[in-house]
């Protein structure tokens, strides 16, 4: 059983506390701003200056990940984002806060997750057998849900009833603590005294992705679905508001749907760890697709509620099988070059379709854009499928 690892649970419950700390710094520091500025606009500001950095590191730091333990990779960030949690604290307690210091914490945070989130893919397969890859997957990605859902209800509990200061002292200490159950894994870290450029391990951390047409084609996919997501940033409240004349708290209910299904479908992958291969995979995507394409159409609240719930059940299979892929065929010294690459889909992908939700909706339906990125997802998993199939491409076990 996965569970007995001793470091597959230090990691594990590394990844809970983390998840939770991250959540509740997010809404404080949301929190914050819209106190000090009243405005809409410098809120959404903050993903943006958030974003930028990210997106830049992402680009840059594979090649340095596998140089290094990522072990002490994931607690140097950790200890960082403590210390930005007391940091902010002190200058509420001397009252030298500022919206630019806040700034700050974000573009700094920005930096360090496309830091820590390789790093935490890549040091998985170095503490457990490949085969059971797959359980822990689902496992750490069902705990990751939890928080989504539970963050910002822990988050309104705790500002309703603390003041500001306990909660950065509660993030503060979900991040020492998640420090501190890395320091008991037990890495599998052969250092290497080999350093090329960093443009050539560039190139082959790209060279080794596209080497695989499989996960080449699987990284198509999580560019299409971030691409959705971003969509869905901008579409979601007007549709659920506007098109479907609900409430603000039916669109809360609806935004938990996601994350439910995500967390339905680990625990189906979990459990059921066979449930793997090309069929599978691209099942999963044309379904996901057919659920934007359910959300164009749909006159129903209830029904649209339960079609994200299917969208997050598919996403999971399909996300933790693409996840495992990866740290099965790739070799673990080159595994944060080839996981930054994936993740530098993410990071592009995503805010083009913030951007392009934006200058779109003022022009076309909301249900419009949802058939249109359904369509092309369909077709492209159709496609996909028979494609690879005649090429003999086959997901490996």
């Amino acid at each position: 059983m996965v569970i007995n690892n001793y470091g597959f649970r230090s990691i594990w419950i590394s990844n809970a506390t983390s998840e939770l700390g991250g959540a509740l710094f997010t809404a404080c520091n949301s929190i914050l701003i819209y106190q000090l500025t009243g405005s809409a606009t410098a809120l959404g500001s903050v993903w943006l200056i958030y974003y930028i950095p990210s997106f830049i590191m992402q680009l840059f730091i594979g090649p340095y990940i596998d140089r290094f333990s990522r072990k002490w990779i994931m607690i140097s960030c950790q200890l960082v984002r403590m210390i930005l949690a007391l940091t902010l604290l002190l200058c509420l307690f001397l009252d030298a806060f500022t919206i630019a210091f806040l700034y700050i914490v974000q573009v700094i945070v920005g930096v360090i997750m496309p830091i820590f989130i390789p790093a935490n893919q890549a040091i998985l397969p170095t503490v457990i057998k490949k085969e059971y890859l797959t359980k822990a997957n689902a496992s750490i990605d069902s705990t990751r849900q939890v928080m989504v859902i539970m963050g910002p209800v822990i988050s309104g509990f705790l500002f309703d009833y603390l003041a500001i200061e306990w909660v950065l002292i509660i993030i503060g200490v979900a991040f020492l603590l998640s420090s501190i159950m890395l320091l008991m894994v037990d890495e599998d870290y052969q250092k290497s005294d080999l350093r090329n450029p960093w443009i050539h391990e560039f190139q082959e951390g790209i060279h080794t992705y596209f080497k695989h047409r499989l996960i080449v084609w699987l990284g198509v996919f999580f560019g299409f679905v971030h691409f959705g997501v971003g969509v869905t940033i901008v579409t979601t409240l007007p549709f659920i508001t506007t098109i479907l004349d609900q409430s603000i708290s039916a669109y809360g209910l609806f935004m938990a749907g996601f994350p439910i299904g995500y967390l339905i479908g680990a625990f189906i992958k979990q459990r059921l760890s066979n449930l793997e291969g090309l069929g599978i995979l691209f099942t999963a995507l044309f379904i996901g697709g057919c659920t934007y394409l359910s959300l164009g159409v749909t006159p129903w609240y209830l029904l649209a509620v339960v079609t994200e719930i299917v969208a997050g059940i598919v996403i999971a299979i399909f996300n933790i099988y693409n996840i495992t892929l990866i740290q099965r065929v790739i070799p673990n010294h080159l595994m944060g070059k080839v996981t930054s690459v994936r993740l530098l889909i993410m990071r592009t992908m995503l805010p083009l379709g913030i951007l392009f939700a934006t200058v779109t909706v003022p022009f076309v339906s909301i249900r419009i854009l949802y058939l249109v990125i359904g369509s092309v997802i369909c077709f492209t998993a159709t496609y996909g499928y028979f494609y690879l199939r005649k090429k003999n491409v086959m997901a490996i076990s």
